[in-house]
């Protein structure tokens, strides 16, 4: 049974606590320790109250009613404070009818946020007569409704200061009327008081017994150990200007941004700092806000605590690419522990990012991405430091993309030789819709649909699980599924290496050629002198082939699976070293194709090109290999078009009009 940390700020622990919050809506793909608690607890204590917390996240719900009856017994508290963060996870292959071709790995329709907390009321109603508060980002989006589904006594839209801060008067149901963010019965219904929007306290926030409470949830290896991966939370600015289509910052922390004080927040990251923590996350909905001025306050303050620190503290927060950052200005970053955060662009096509109205277009986008990749990749190694996996995220499947976003924004991206750059890459292929007050967001009033737990609803509901996929792309392809096909083939071919680290060379070996003329060619290759230059795995190929006519090797290539690990690289490069005892006629078919030179370097051609040029030429592969066949000349075509079916396999060739009138505007 999880242990529950009471913050004895004010009262011993073992009188109970004032105030028991709860949450059963963190994501199981991504546990993250309820900001809100550390929050809400400070502001309680501020007001002489003390909370306890329980994040039921690691409780399997057939022991939800033992673990909250113990949890009621042992803090006996005046309110319940139930956390609804988020109403779903925001991504289609959670909800998806199918497996997503390209979606992480996911348990599909495992997630109900606002299902689990209505169970969750359900059971504290017959376990207590206590009341029952609920709040929270999630909550913030869609009040009315929830108030409604969910029956609490109360309710907390955005932020619950004055609301603990006047908690006797709430119990009491006195003067309710002029308590601000407050939502309370009336009648049959609820009255939701005056919207306000705070500025981010000035005071710290953490305590032992809080931090306690965070090590219990992610296990203290993860938080304070030598290979920690979790970033601890501290609040640095609240509020976004912006208007970005897709967004709910903004209505729920407000337009105005506001930077807490600064003295506040290193005070709170010291006090992790002392207590092991080595990386920090400052929440913001972006750090640099209409200027740079707050990021490089900030790397000074950090580089002034690392310094002389044995456990220097890294940290992170949201980085919008406009403002610019200068290169200088990136390492200083760097050298202050900064960690390049996560950032998922909308795509490289101007109009697109107008429409979808972020504060950023392509060039902002496009510099940000390869200086800060360059940069921090240069650091690394200048610091021995290792080189993380890298993945390009995109959100190419906005409401408003449309074929010429997609290949505008691949022609970039292949100018630049990013897809090399990136080991797996990500597109989100539809839009979460919410409304922010003025109807369904980005025109989606057409296209949305809602899901539940049993499947798609009759109706768009807010409540639950809703998207829209971009209306001009599902028309391009035919279909909503055909979108997610499409950008799973992007995403492992343009975006990234991740379609060519999972070729299988045995394979391939073994499915363009038989025993008989695999060994004529290797009898052929015998004979042929080796090149200037040839890497140890030809050279050892080339010694195998001399010991015993190349039968083992052959062997244990042809077998199913490979008996060694390292059989890919070596089937490869038989493959290359085969296709290179014809490179006269080799050539003439590479050039009869529209890929003159193609084979003699290959690395000057992405995957890319090769795709966007046969496109130009032919509308099927089998097009490609038919002509391909004629330039053979007379004789066996075999070797030269086991020479064309490598290059349509390293570079995944999918010849498709509906899918290159996308690809490369054909």
């Amino acid at each position: 049974m999880p242990r529950m940390p009471v913050d004895d700020t004010t009262a011993p622990a073992q009188q109970g606590a004032d105030i028991l919050l709860l949450s059963a809506s963190n994501y199981p793909a991504l546990p993250i320790y309820p900001y809100a608690f550390v929050q809400v607890s400070a502001v309680a204590a501020r007001h002489g109250l003390t909370t306890a917390r329980l994040d039921l996240l690691h409780t399997p719900k057939a022991s939800w009613r033992t673990t909250l009856r113990e949890a009621l017994n042992r803090t006996n508290p005046r309110l319940i404070g139930i956390h609804l963060r988020q109403l779903d996870s925001i991504f289609i292959w959670n909800y998806a009818d199918h497996d997503l071709p390209g979606a992480p790995p996911v348990r599909r329709n495992s997630y109900w946020p606002f299902h689990d907390t209505q169970q969750l009321i359900s059971l504290l109603r017959e376990l207590t007569e206590c009341p029952i508060m609920v709040g929270g980002f999630g909550f913030t989006t869609r009040t009315p409704d929830l108030l409604d589904r969910l029956q609490p006594d109360f309710g907390v839209t955005g932020e619950a200061d004055e609301v603990l801060e006047r908690l006797d008067d709430v119990l009491a149901h006195r003067k309710v009327a002029q308590i601000a963010n407050l939502a309370h019965r009336s009648g049959n219904g609820y009255t939701l008081n005056a919207r306000v929007f705070l500025p981010p306290p000035d005071h710290t926030e953490y305590t032992d017994a809080v931090l306690r409470d965070l090590l219990d949830f992610y296990g203290p290896q993860r938080v304070t150990g030598p290979h920690a991966d979790v970033h601890v939370p501290v609040e640095v600015q609240r509020g976004c200007p912006y208007r970005c289509y897709f967004c709910t910052e903004p209505m729920v922390k407000g337009r105005r941004h506001r930077v807490r004080n600064l003295d506040v927040v290193m005070a709170d990251i010291a006090f992790l700092a002392d207590r092991g923590v080595s990386r920090v996350w400052l929440v913001c909905s972006e750090i640099n806000v209409g200027s740079n001025k707050l990021l490089f306050e900030m790397a000074a303050r950090m580089r002034k605590l690392n310094h002389g620190r044995k456990k220097p503290v890294s940290w992170t927060s949201y980085l919008l690419p406009n403002p610019t950052l200068e290169r200088s200005d990136i390492r200083t970053l760097l050298e202050s522990h900064f960690e390049p955060s996560w950032n998922q662009f909308a795509s490289y096509h101007d109009e697109n990012l107008k429409r979808t109205r972020v504060p950023y277009r392509a060039r902002h986008a496009v510099q940000a991405q390869v200086d800060w990749l360059e940069e921090d990749q240069a650091f690394r190694r200048a610091n021995g430091l290792p080189v993380p996996p890298r993945r390009l995220d995109m959100f190419l499947g906005n409401t408003y993309a449309t074929p010429e976003t997609v290949s505008t924004t691949l022609r970039i991206v292949n100018e630049l030789r990013l897809g090399e750059r990136f080991d797996d890459s990500l597109i989100t292929r539809a839009t979460r819709v919410f409304d922010l007050g003025d109807g369904l967001i980005g025109d989606t009033s057409a296209s949305a649909y809602s899901v539940g737990p049993e499947g798609l609803l009759d109706e768009v509901d807010l409540v639950h699980p809703t998207f829209s996929y971009p209306t001009a792309l599902v028309e391009a392809l035919g279909s909503a599924r055909a979108v997610d096909e499409f950008f799973a083939y992007v995403e492992k071919t343009f975006l990234s290496r991740a379609y060519r680290a999972r070729l299988d060379w045995p394979a391939f070996l073994t499915r363009h050629t038989d025993e008989e003329r695999l060994s004529q060619w290797c009898e052929s290759l015998r004979h042929t002198p080796a090149h200037a230059g040839e890497d140890a795995v030809s050279r050892t190929i080339r010694a195998a082939l001399t010991a015993d006519d190349g039968t083992t090797l052959l062997k244990q290539l042809r077998a199913s699976p490979p008996p060694e690990e390292g059989a890919g690289p070596v089937a490869r490069a038989l493959v290359e070293l085969l296709i290179g005892t014809e490179p006269d006629r080799i050539r003439d078919v590479f050039a009869a194709i529209g890929l003159p030179g193609y084979w003699d370097d290959r690395t000057a051609w992405t995957a890319y090109d090769v795709c966007a040029t046969l496109a130009a030429r032919f509308t099927t592969v089998e097009d490609v290999l038919d002509m391909a066949r004629a330039a053979a000349g007379p004789g066996d075509p075999a070797l030269p078009l086991l020479a064309v079916q490598y290059c349509l396999y390293d570079n995944n060739v999918l010849l498709r009009p509906d899918y290159s009138r996308l690809l490369f505007r054909v």
